[in-house]
């Protein structure tokens, strides 16, 4: 069974996650302007950064690319990773990845830095105004993806891996 690891990342929040799960599991990861032709595997772990409530538009690109493949979907963004925002930025992830027929084995999303210049263009729009609330966010976003954010993707991604592989040699 082939696999490896795509990711899309802005602030390199994603890719310390996809390096993570590189380093645990042994497997090639690439970064998306590197990635190899997704029909040359039979399972994919597919990284990106949350932009409006999406993947973000180059991991959407690639996302199309994928016809009929087993996949682990992972991402970051600056919401907190229970609230509803980010379900909805999850189940989002996981329909643009089954439109492809793709099978989502598992996905995870954890927090990570906002890019400064996304706050400031979301401020001057009028679209996120900083509030209390929105800045305590925010600070405990720069300190993500962590330790515990990097075991967790990983030991997912190990999962995915084990009961990908041994439905593969059945």
């Amino acid at each position: 069974m082939r696999a490896c690891i795509v990711y899309s990342s802005c602030t390199g929040n994603t890719r310390k996650v996809a390096e993570a799960m590189a380093e645990a599991s042994g497997l090639p990861c690439y970064a998306l302007r590197h990635a190899p032709d997704p029909q040359d595997y039979d399972l994919l772990a597919v990284g990106f950064w949350v932009r409006k409530g999406l993947p973000d538009a180059r991991a959407q690109r690639y996302i199309q690319s994928i016809h009929g493949k087993n996949i682990f979907s992972f991402g970051t963004l600056g919401a907190w990773p229970q609230s509803e925002h980010a379900m909805r930025c999850q189940r989002a992830a996981r329909a643009l990845l089954e439109e492809g027929g793709n099978t989502v084995l598992d996905d995870f999303l954890c927090q990570g830095k906002v890019n400064p210049q996304v706050v400031a263009a979301s401020q001057r729009k009028g679209t996120h105004p900083m509030t209390a609330a929105r800045q305590e966010r925010l600070q405990e976003a720069a300190r993500h993806p962590d330790v515990n954010d990097l075991q967790a993707a990983s030991q997912r991604w190990l999962n995915c891996l084990t009961a990908a592989r041994a439905a593969f040699h059945q």
